[in-house]
C-alpha cells in the first residue's frame, strides 16, 4: 500500500485521455461546415445557395442578401422599418430572417445546430 496510484493506473489514465482527445478532434475535423440558404418570396422558392460560397443576392430589387464566411445576413431592404436588417447574421439550422413587408424569408438548413432554442434581441 505504499503507492496508491501505480504505474499501470497512470498508463490507463493517459490512454483514456488520448482516446477522448482523438474522439473530440475527429468530431470537429469532420463536422460539416456550412449548409444551404433558401430564399422564399411570397411562399415560392426564389433560390437555394451554399453557405460555403460568398455571394450577394438581390431579391426582386427589394432585398439584398449577403452570404459571406459561412453566415448570411440581410444587408439592405426597401421596407420602412428595416427589422430584417436588424435581425443580424444567421448560420445554424432552422434560423430565419423574415421581411414581412416584402414577404421574403431567408432560412438556413445545415448540420450546425443553434446553441439556443430562441434568440431574443
Amino acid at each position: 500500500m505504499k503507492d496508491i496510484i501505480k504505474r499501470k493506473d497512470i498508463i490507463l489514465i493517459l490512454v483514456v485521455l488520448i482516446v477522448a482527445a482523438i474522439g473530440f478532434g475527429v468530431k470537429f475535423l469532420f463536422a460539416e461546415k456550412g449548409g444551404t440558404v433558401t430564399i422564399s418570396v411570397d411562399g415560392k422558392t426564389y433560390g437555394t445557395y451554399s453557405l460555403n460560397e460568398n455571394k450577394t443576392i438581390n431579391v426582386d430589387d427589394h432585398n439584398k442578401v449577403v452570404i459571406k464566411d459561412g453566415v448570411v445576413h440581410m444587408e439592405d431592404a426597401d421596407c420602412p422599418d428595416k427589422l430584417c436588417i436588424k435581425q443580424g447574421q444567421i448560420d445554424s439550422n432552422g434560423q430565419k430572417i423574415v421581411c414581412l413587408p416584402n414577404k421574403t424569408i431567408v432560412e438556413v438548413s445545415s448540420e450546425k445546430e443553434s446553441d439556443y432554442d430562441v434568440k431574443v434581441k
